[in-house]
């Protein structure tokens, strides 16, 4: 089973926007140093302002060139994305793909109970977090639900440990209740395991 183009630019387009606007307010940050500093005036100082400020320009050039550059990315997947729902699929399954993702990835995420181990050495008591859930919730951050009109793919991918995937075994009738219970429309298969990769399948009724 191969991801679709949704489920292939979902963390690209994620992480683009991120870096872009991260970008941005650095920008913006920078901008609002400029202007600052170039209100300044003190005589003994003027030379050494002006080389900051002009070093500063370069800077913010480069700056925006970067913020515009990094934000292409993610705009230019997203129109494309657009165009082949809108002539192949329809164009709000785009928002119920991205709602449904976040409500899937929020149902399975487990709660990371800390415990308290008492130290032997100095007898002080450390928190430590639980290993297992630790890598079930990186897992489970990467599944994907794209919602077509013919059918809904869900890709889930395997933690790698053996108590991990334990977990996630028990789950799957529970996920299956979950998905099918989001889109009534759809008849749901066995989930299928490929690789590290779970996928749900639902056929529109």
């Amino acid at each position: 089973m191969k991801n679709t183009f949704f489920q292939k630019t979902y963390s690209v387009i994620e992480t683009s926007f991120f870096l872009g606007f991260t970008s941005m307010f650095l920008y913006i940050g920078v901008l609002l140093l400029k202007i600052s500093i170039g209100s300044i005036s003190i005589e003994p100082l003027d030379s050494f302002i002006n080389i900051f400020l002009q070093y500063l320009s370069i800077f913010l050039h480069y700056l925006k060139f970067l913020t515009y550059g990094i934000l292409m990315i993610p705009i230019t997947l997203l129109l494309t994305e657009f165009m082949i729902r809108i002539r192949q699929d329809n164009f709000w399954n785009y928002f119920k793909s991205l709602y449904q993702t976040r409500h899937l990835r929020q149902f399975l995420k487990q709660e990371e109970k800390s415990e308290s181990v008492i130290s032997i050495d100095d007898q002080r008591s450390v928190t430590k977090l639980n290993p297992i859930l630790e890598q079930f919730n990186q897992a489970i951050d990467k599944c994907l639900v794209d919602v077509r009109n013919k059918s809904v793919i869900i890709y889930i991918q395997y933690p790698k440990t053996q108590q991990s995937q334990k977990l996630l075994k028990d789950m799957e009738e529970h996920i299956k209740e979950e998905v099918s219970n989001q889109n009534p429309n759809y008849y749901f298969s066995a989930p299928n395991r490929e690789g590290n990769s779970l996928w749900y399948i639902g056929t529109r009724r």
